[in-house]
């Protein structure tokens, strides 16, 4: 096991995530093969009783992908996480403010 900070937090996420495609992996099979009925498909409260009763449903695969989405971009930022100290990710180089375009020029006024 690594002393690398977060080595840990990103080794029990993967066996969590393994985890659940291993226990959702047949239900989310039997929800794909599964013909639809002609009930409502859009309706969020549908869907919660659609999912209760098992029944394959259009707006909870959305809501799925959703999820597998944000899984995988939290995948994606602990994969190339940020060092401590440092303002921006790991080979991210801000671009440098160009110059102004102006020249300021000090005024002055002699009062009579």
């Amino acid at each position: 096991m690594s002393t690398e900070p977060g080595s840990r937090l990103a080794e029990e996420l993967r066996l969590l995530v393994e985890a659940v495609a291993e226990r959702g992996g047949p239900w989310l099979d039997r929800v794909a093969s599964a013909e639809v009925s002609g009930s409502c498909a859009w309706c969020p409260l549908c869907a919660a009783v659609a999912l209760v009763k098992g029944e394959p449903n259009t707006l909870a695969g959305r809501g799925l992908d959703a999820a597998a989405d944000v899984v995988a971009l939290l995948r994606a930022v602990l994969a190339d996480r940020w060092e401590p100290g440092v303002s921006h990710m790991p080979g991210f180089t801000p671009e440098e403010r160009p110059s102004p375009k102006v020249q300021h020029i000090p005024v002055r006024r002699e009062y009579r």
